[in-house]
């Protein structure tokens, strides 16, 4: 049995040379797009591609403020006086208790939004008996469990009024939020704000409250 220069052992179909040329690779959309349409598709990337860019460039710097403690300045500015704790309560719509002790209020205003602060001293079931009423029922005030790092200030915060704020607690801390006639009770019905609440059971017995609200909107201010 002889072999041809093509040929194969059993006869077969001879096996065909090369024909000389490079393999064509399939023809695909991409490749038969105009160039008008390649032009079109890379200019919006870029265009996408520097929109995106602007809005980081915007947000990392408002993300560092957002985290920075506040600094001096930014804690002296914009105060109100003359925002007694008799005042401040009645701006509130709450009551303080008779029997409240260091008794402490401040008004905050800016282009923003407007604060109101109240702190005052009790026994804790009197502190029971003022917050029972503004709770939602079946709502119970929650632990601290995600607490500031201790010395943290904020420029509408009650580091204002020479104490701690009371996000940096996480012992005997209680903390909640409570909004107007969320509560079936007159004390409910006669809230005028949204007020965020802290309850700090700083020794066995004795609770200091911590009322904040912030409005949007412009409040009356204290009375000159």
């Amino acid at each position: 049995m002889t072999i041809g220069t093509f040929g194969t052992p059993d006869g077969g179909e001879p096996s065909r040379p090369p024909t000389g040329g490079p393999a064509q690779e399939p023809d695909t959309g991409a490749e038969r797009r105009k160039p008008w349409q390649r032009r079109l598709a890379i200019g919006a990337g870029i265009f996408v591609s520097l929109c995106v860019l602007g809005v980081l460039t915007m947000l990392v710097p408002l993300a560092h403020e957002w985290g920075r403690p506040a600094d001096a300045e930014g804690r002296a500015c914009c105060w109100e006086e003359n925002a007694t704790p008799e005042w401040t309560a009645g701006a509130l719509g709450v009551r303080v208790p008779e029997a409240a002790t260091d008794r402490r209020a401040a008004f905050h205003s800016n282009v923003q939004y407007d604060a109101a602060l109240l702190t005052f001293t009790v026994s804790t079931a009197e502190a029971d008996r003022f917050l029972q009423p503004l709770l939602r029922e079946g709502d119970p005030m929650a632990r601290n469990r995600h607490p500031y790092e201790p010395g943290y200030t904020r420029s509408d915060g009650f580091s204002h009024l020479g104490l701690p704020e009371p996000e940096t607690f996480t012992e005997g801390m209680r903390v909640t939020s409570v909004c107007p006639r969320e509560a079936k009770s007159p004390e409910s019905g006669a809230l005028r704000l949204c007020v965020d609440i802290h309850a700090h059971e700083f020794r066995p017995g004795t609770t200091r409250v911590y009322l904040w609200a912030g409005s949007d909107a412009p409040l009356q201010k204290p009375p000159t």
